[in-house]
């Protein structure tokens, strides 16, 4: 199985304000294509917060010359495409950032499937103190630099690799988001 580990750091708290990102793609358990780009947040939210600063790392120098996310997106959207399943690690806050950009930009649809290693390593891993991703990636025996998007998009992938994807917790990334008219007027056909 392929799966595509996704994963956005942030410059600040606005939503969208993506400054750094990484999608690794394993095939059964090994990594056979990485990506990551530094990202210029958009006009408006073209900074570093000192918080965000202090979690990754990224300042606002390292953000000066890189490409904004359009520039960035379709081979992203093509990596993201090609796996059988997309995985993050709080999929609501990575797939919220990727949304908010798709649309500020105006991009084209996209849809794929994808999975939260949060929910599944709750549900596997019940006994953990917590279930953020260094914690549930060093039970599974595997380390790495923690807020860095690359890495965490491995480890997310590596998560989902030794666990299985549970036949229930497989869901769809659609953009533009359907609404629920949409949903209605599609069911009838």
């Amino acid at each position: 199985m392929l799966l595509a580990g996704l994963d956005f750091e942030t410059a600040n708290s606005l939503r969208g304000s993506i400054c750094q990102a990484g999608i690794a793609l394993l095939e059964d358990g090994v990594l056979i294509r990485s990506w990551e780009c530094f990202v210029r947040p958009r006009p408006g939210q073209c900074w570093v917060s000192s918080w965000n600063y202090r979690v990754h790392g990224i300042g606002a120098e390292q953000l000066r010359y890189a490409c904004e996310f359009p520039q960035l997106w379709p081979e992203m959207a093509e990596m993201l495409s090609c796996a059988d399943c997309v995985v993050c690690h709080n999929a609501p806050f990575d797939l919220s950032q990727l949304r908010d950009n798709l649309q500020f930009y105006n991009l084209p649809p996209i849809s794929f499937p994808y999975m939260d290693s949060v929910i599944v390593s709750k549900r596997l891993f019940p006994e953990l103190p917590n279930h953020r991703l260094d914690t549930v990636a060093n039970h599974l025996h595997y380390f790495f630099r923690h807020h860095d998007a690359l890495e965490d998009a491995a480890a997310c992938a590596y998560i989902l690799s030794q666990t299985g994807l549970p036949e229930d917790l497989w869901r769809t990334f659609r953009h533009p988001a359907e609404t629920a008219s949409q949903r209605h007027s599609l069911s009838h056909l």
